[in-house]
């Protein structure tokens, strides 16, 4: 064709008639495929950030959208770490603390509530010094409500307390606030050998 527009014959009231077909646009082989998204970088970052990739392939273009994802993710992380540098955890009281936000990020994000009211009563218990450890591996936790007359005994997941009878048949799993703050003061006295 040499660059000439062809002629190519079109049927007119039944008689053919030469129509002109203009050249097809230059297309750049640079970037034929593209990918864009929106992601959330970091678990408190508000805004969502855009990606996009572009490549001559679509793996191509994959690529190049999941590099811009981890570069990203990269520049978070150390803003992040530039914002808060790293503080040693070396008291009980902070690694507490740590338990407890982390219990309580996974219990919002379950949308327990209760369990969100259970673990905040349970880091109570344990920075009141309530949870006494027994001779045979189990624990002694003292009432929040009647802290002078009332105790009760957990030994594993088991606690004499009425709030945990009543869910003695729950297939979940359920954990009364002393069982929680066992399980706190189990998990301190692991780090603090460490």
């Amino acid at each position: 064709m040499n660059g000439t527009i062809p002629h190519v014959p079109q049927p007119v009231n039944g008689h053919s008639a030469p129509v002109s077909i203009p050249p097809p646009a230059p297309v750049s082989t640079d970037a034929l495929c593209s990918m864009n998204g929106f992601v959330k970088i970091g678990r408190h970052e508000t805004r969502d950030h855009q990606c996009t990739g572009r490549g001559a392939t679509p793996e191509e273009a994959a690529a190049n959208y999941f590099g811009c994802v981890d570069t990203l993710e990269a520049g978070y992380a150390a803003r992040a770490m530039r914002q808060a540098p790293p503080v040693p955890l070396a008291s009980r009281t902070q690694r507490l603390s740590l338990l407890l936000a982390c219990g309580l990020e996974k219990a919002v994000g379950k949308h327990d509530w209760k369990l969100v009211e259970r673990l905040m009563k349970a880091a109570a218990l344990v920075l009141a010094g309530r949870v006494v450890p027994l001779d045979d591996g189990g624990y002694q936790v003292r009432s929040q409500t009647e802290p002078e007359t009332t105790m009760y005994e957990v030994h594993g997941r088991v606690c004499t307390c009425p709030d945990s009878r009543k869910h003695e048949g729950d297939e979940l799993g359920y954990r009364c606030k002393h069982v929680v703050s066992c399980l706190f003061v189990l998990r301190l006295d692991e780090q603090g050998k460490a």
